[in-house]
């Protein structure tokens, strides 16, 4: 499988962010501070991703093997752009050693670990019900000034731009100039997956329009068939 499936996390917070200023954005949703290496108290947030013009979420674990997988193509493609990205890793891990190992080898923050309070992990349950995040890998993009969503499919973004400079910078800058919005405006992925389910289900159940579907598709071939025989008779007459 390509995703690993985590544990439902819930949380008595709120799922959205709250209408902040753009300074303030960053340490509601992350906390006050950052981890920038295993077994450290962390610095402040607002410093650890300042100056950037894109924060990427990473949501993985090292238990998860597509994640080990795509770490490395993101360590990469961190090294070109992270003049105007930052990435703040959210970790699924639930100890310490497993979280250190896998994090130790990350050029980038993460949150504190949900397993070291309730606090925490409240924090990370928000993050993710925010995100509708329901497997792992995942990478979220957010406007480094707002906090704004941008896309919640950078994974298969950053893996098509895999292996060529260009393709990468070009990727950043189409993540700059998109138009950026409030998570609870934003269709993330999820959204978009439930309305074709829910399209599809609205079908099923009314056998009316399963019938003139049906009687649609065939019109169409009959009308495809006529026009293939008026075709080969124009032909025979030349």
């Amino acid at each position: 499988s390509s995703v690993c499936h985590t544990p439902r996390l819930t949380s008595s917070l709120a799922s959205a962010m709250t209408s902040k200023k753009a300074a303030d954005w960053s340490t509601d949703l992350f906390g006050p501070k950052l981890l920038t290496k295993p077994q450290t108290t962390g610095v402040p947030t607002a410093s650890a991703i300042g100056g950037k013009k894109l924060v990427v979420l990473y949501f993985s674990a090292s238990w998860c093997p597509p994640c080990r997988q795509f770490t490395p193509k993101l360590i990469e493609f961190y090294e070109i752009c992270k003049d105007e990205l930052a990435v703040v890793f959210v970790s699924s891990d639930q100890d310490e050693k497993s979280f250190g190992d896998y994090f130790g080898k990350m050029p980038w923050c993460a949150t504190l670990p949900s397993y070291t309070n309730v606090e925490n992990r409240e924090r990370q349950g928000r993050l993710a019900n925010m995100f509708k995040i329901q497997g792992i890998p995942a990478v979220v993009v957010l406007d480094a000034k707002t906090g704004h969503f941008i896309t919640d499919k950078a994974r298969a973004e950053v893996m098509e731009a895999d292996g060529s400079y260009r393709s990468k910078k070009a990727l950043v800058q189409s993540w700059i100039s998109k138009e950026a919005l409030p998570v609870d405006q934003a269709v993330l992925s999820t959204d978009a997956d439930n309305i074709l389910v829910k399209l599809v289900k609205h079908i099923l159940t009314r056998p009316a329009y399963i019938f003139g579907i049906i009687f649609l598709v065939k019109r169409f071939l009959q009308f495809l068939e006529e026009m293939g025989k008026e075709g080969s008779e124009e032909g025979k007459e030349l």
